[in-house]
């Protein structure tokens, strides 16, 4: 299944309904990731063709842009309990990983967004390719 989370109930029933119109199947269920409600997910099947995967990653994006704006025009920002970064995988696909906003924040007071990126980037790159040798060995450079 692929996910999308939402943190606005008016902006998931946007997507929900543009998946209703395109015939695309979908489950919804709160998140509950953290201990308490966080969000809507909405899961589609991973069968789903790559163009409808495009359509929906533009949509996504648009909605999110649009959470983006209502958090600046109200101080709803402030309370929001959840933050992710966004990993693209070997397969291709793109995992949102959920983090504390907090720690976020207390990252990026010593490091810019595209380092925490890397970062983020190198641990996923690590676990999809663990490496179980010594630690301590010289790593060919490309």
């Amino acid at each position: 299944m692929l996910d999308y989370i939402f943190f606005d109930t008016n902006l998931s029933a946007k997507f929900k309904d543009h998946l209703t119109k395109a015939g695309i199947d979908f489950d919804s269920k709160d998140d509950e990731g953290f201990g308490s409600v966080q969000g809507e997910i909405i899961s589609i099947a991973d069968e789903t063709s790559d163009e409808a995967l495009d359509e929906l990653q533009v949509l996504y994006d648009e909605l999110q842009d649009e959470l983006a704006l209502l958090l600046e025009q109200s101080d709803e920002g402030l309370t929001m309990n959840a933050a992710g970064m966004e990993v693209k995988l070997q397969d291709g696909s793109v995992c949102t990983l959920r983090v504390s906003p907090d720690v976020v924040t207390r990252i990026l007071t010593v490091l810019e967004f595209d380092e925490l990126q890397t970062f983020i980037d190198n641990i996923a790159r690590s676990v999809e390719n663990p490496d179980d040798g010594h630690f301590c060995h010289n790593i060919d450079k490309d």
